[in-house]
Parts: C-alpha cells; structure tokens; sequence
C-alpha cells in the first residue's frame, strides 16, 4: 500500500526538455548569462522514482525522491492531469524532506529506478514570466547524455500557452541543433534497463 505524501499546492510545469550534443551543452552556460539570466550554482543529484504509473492523460505520473548535494532532500508528486479545455497538463508538487523521511521512504522503496545527474541551474525570464533553465548532464551505462530544460510554473490553464512560447524562445534564442522534445528522464531510465 502506497504511503500518502502530503505536499506543497500544485502548480502547473510548462517545461521544454531538449537533448543536446557535448558543444552545445559547453557553451550554453555563457550564452544563457549573456542573455541575463543569472547562475543558481551547480548541484549532484540524485533522483529515485518511488513510485510511477502510465497516466490516462499521456506521459507519466510518479513520487519522485531527490538528493542534492547529499546532504538535502525533496519530494515530488507529478501528475497529468486534463485541463478545462481537455488538454493534457502536468502538475508538479515539490517541498523538503527531513534526512530521517528520506530514509524512510527509501528503505519501503529498494527497488526504486536510479539516477544521477549532475545540474547547472540558472533563473531569468522568457517572454515576461519568471523562468529557469537547467542544464544536466547524466550517464547512462558507457554513454554521457546532455539535456537543457526550461520551465515556468503557471496555472493550468496558461500551461500550454506558456509550454508554446519556451519552445520557441529555445529554437529562435538559443541556436541549438535538435527540434525534437527529449523523453522524460523516467522514460530515458526504463529505455536503458532494457537494453
């Protein structure tokens, strides 16, 4: 039986996740600084998907349990969910956790999926909304995969809109390669446990 985990007020996630190549993930750093934003420092993490289901309104819902820096924990509830025009939104609640409830949750949950990453965060705006960037950098087995996300978090019914305007400030802003949305870091684990 799942553990209730009562957290923050939901707030809808408009997030672009991009893959990129090694160049674009060296040079980011200095071009998102030239465009105002400023450096929110550099973290280890370390993320356990505690529990996760397929939602009904694509993608996929989970408790997340992340460690940064070793030392601080948060928890995270994200769903999907649909909104008043039927489209699909992501709802993210997220707070702190004691060291002893981390431990807690870990020791019910041994089998969570794994990952680390290492994260440079950065905070601004896109388009006159409050905004951060964050570049990771993970490993999975031999290989070394580079991500760029932006987020705004909105109400759900702005979700989509706002979601729109990220993608484009990235591809007209940010000069990178790639068009095509990444998967989600759950989904880039479970592809690598089956290979």
């Amino acid at each position: 039986m799942e553990t209730q985990h009562h957290l923050a007020t939901p707030l809808a996630e408009a997030e672009v996740k991009i893959a990129l190549s090694a160049d674009e993930y060296q040079r980011l750093p200095e071009r998102v600084l030239t465009l105002g934003f400023q450096s929110r420092g550099s973290s280890a993490l370390i993320d356990y998907y505690l529990h996760y289901t397929h939602s009904e309104s694509g993608g996929w819902d989970f408790l997340r349990l992340r460690v940064q820096d070793g030392a601080t924990y948060w928890l995270t509830r994200k769903e999907w969910v649909r909104d008043a025009r039927g489209q699909a939104v992501r709802m993210e609640e997220e707070h702190a956790i004691p060291t002893a409830q981390a431990a807690h949750l870990l020791s019910e949950n041994p089998n969570a999926l794994q990952l680390q990453k290492s994260r440079r965060e950065f905070s601004g705006e896109i388009a006159g909304e409050p905004a951060s960037i964050v570049l990771d950098a993970l490993q999975l087995g031999e290989q070394l995969h580079y991500f760029i996300e932006c987020e705004v978090m909105t109400s759900a019914e702005r979700a989509q809109q706002v979601r729109d305007s990220l993608l484009y400030w990235i591809h007209a802003t940010l000069d990178i390669a790639s068009t095509t949305e990444a998967k989600s870091m759950l989904e880039l684990i479970q592809a690598y446990r089956e290979e």
